[in-house]
């Protein structure tokens, strides 16, 4: 079960998916390109494997907990300051080592974010010009690992952010190809529907969402909004 949404950004470990191998798009990217970074343990871990989490004679609680314990920390996610470096030096050295990090790669779409827009932001001592342009980090990590659906909804959100809805919806629609059970990813395909002024499709996977029982009442009122203005 996947929980991140537009509304909340909060993620849980995805459930069983019925996956489907898609290989995106290239998107343009102004920063340096990620694909060359190095990986910190000579190859990618996957955040979902049962090798990343797992104790081993190495890893003492398995390499999430060592990766996460020592650079994912509350402030690190929360961008209030870094752990063992700079900002976002805590956040490439995540994604160096678990790049398909649902989390990690929406804290890093959000730390860009933040030091694009807020000159307050720019201007703290503890954070720096991120180096690589958040949208390649999506990109690598659905390379890496194809079948990942939270790969594809934290893609999506990272599009809304930037007011991009379009794109935001193409990448809303991979994750529901590859978690049709997901009650989340149908809520935000029917959010990013309405932000395209979808209607009849906004009704239909709303309709899903709720039916498999999500909570929140926001896909319900952009809804009728439309059909209000309409």
């Amino acid at each position: 079960m996947i929980k991140l949404n537009i509304e909340f950004f909060k993620i849980i470990k995805l459930g069983s998916l019925l996956a489907l191998c898609l290989f995106p798009v290239a998107e343009a990217f102004a920063a340096a390109d990620c694909m060359k970074m190095g990986w910190r343990r000579g190859k990618p871990f996957d955040y979902y494997a049962a090798e990343t989490r797992q104790s081993t004679g190495t890893y003492r609680g398995g390499l999430l907990y060592l990766v996460e314990s020592a650079h994912f920390t509350k402030k690190v996610r929360r961008l209030v300051e870094g752990n063992t470096s700079k900002q976002p030096g805590d956040l490439l050295f995540v994604l160096g080592s678990i790049p398909n990090h649902p989390v990690a790669l929406d804290a890093y779409a959000r730390y860009e974010h933040e030091w694009n827009n807020s000159p307050t932001f720019r201007q703290r001592m503890d954070t720096e010009e991120p180096k690589y342009d958040a949208g390649c980090f999506f990109e690598r990590a659905a390379r890496i690992y194809t079948k990942d659906a939270s790969t594809y909804l934290t893609w999506g959100i990272y599009h809304h952010r930037k007011g991009q809805y379009q794109q935001s919806l193409e990448k809303f629609l991979k994750a529901w190809d590859l978690a049709p059970e997901s009650a989340e990813v149908a809520y935000n395909v029917g959010l990013a529907y309405t932000e395209v002024n979808d209607l009849p499709n906004a009704k239909k996977f709303a309709e899903k969402a709720y039916a498999m029982g999500y909570p929140l009442a926001g896909l319900k009122n952009k809804i009728a909004e439309l059909e209000k203005a309409q």
